[in-house]
């Protein structure tokens, strides 16, 4: 008698569409929005091409749905730093926090992190306009952050938000490239780099 095949266990929606971005991600952070294809997703995910259309109907979107998730855990743990002000922490407490926050994220998924910042500028106009008003809530949320500690007019700190996720997003790239600094030294840095190079109390 021969032994039947181990049979393929079915996902529902939801899982299949979670592990269509999780393939995705890994895929989008490897090759780039560019190098990347919808035959490419549904041949790492284990699926047909039209299986992967029938959850997201175009790469812009299934790009847009991992970013999104991405950027949804960095919101939330925005919400640690954010009640450090409410109890009274000073700012170099809550910067380095924020740090320990960002870089913990890169250090546990690179590919999650590398989705989110993604330098590509072979985007449509929509994704391209989507990604920078997500990306402009949260540097809005730095600006209140910092509008507790900082003593600037509301243009200052408005640059000053931006700075401070520029600082984080340019100090990880170069974490990527050399990953032997341990995460508590990067973290040093960012708040160092912020505390020190924007003159804060």
């Amino acid at each position: 008698m021969t032994p039947s095949a181990p049979r393929r266990t079915r996902l529902s929606r939801e899982a299949r569409a979670a592990q269509l971005l999780d393939v995705a991600e890994r895929l989008f952070a490897s090759a780039g929005f560019e190098g990347t294809a919808m035959e490419d997703i549904a041949r790492a995910a284990g699926v047909t091409r039209p299986m992967v259309y029938a959850h997201y109907a175009t790469k812009d979107e299934i790009f847009l749905a991992c970013v999104r998730r991405a950027r949804a855990e960095l919101e939330a743990r925005i919400r640690e730093p954010e009640i450090m002000i409410e109890a009274g922490a000073g700012a170099p407490a809550v910067i380095e926090r924020a740090g320990t926050v960002f870089f913990e994220i890169l250090e546990r998924d690179p590919a999650r992190w590398m989705v989110l910042f993604n330098p590509s500028t072979a985007l449509s106009k929509e994704l391209a306009t989507e990604l920078t008003a997500m990306r402009q809530r949260t540097i809005a949320r730095i600006a209140d952050l910092t509008r507790h500690f900082a003593t600037f007019d509301e243009e200052r700190n408005t640059a000053f938000a931006y700075a401070i996720s520029g600082v984080g997003e340019q100090l990880g790239r170069w974490w990527i490239n050399n990953p032997d600094v341990p995460r508590s030294r990067v973290v040093e840095h960012y708040r160092d780099f912020i505390v020190g190079g924007l003159a804060l109390p």
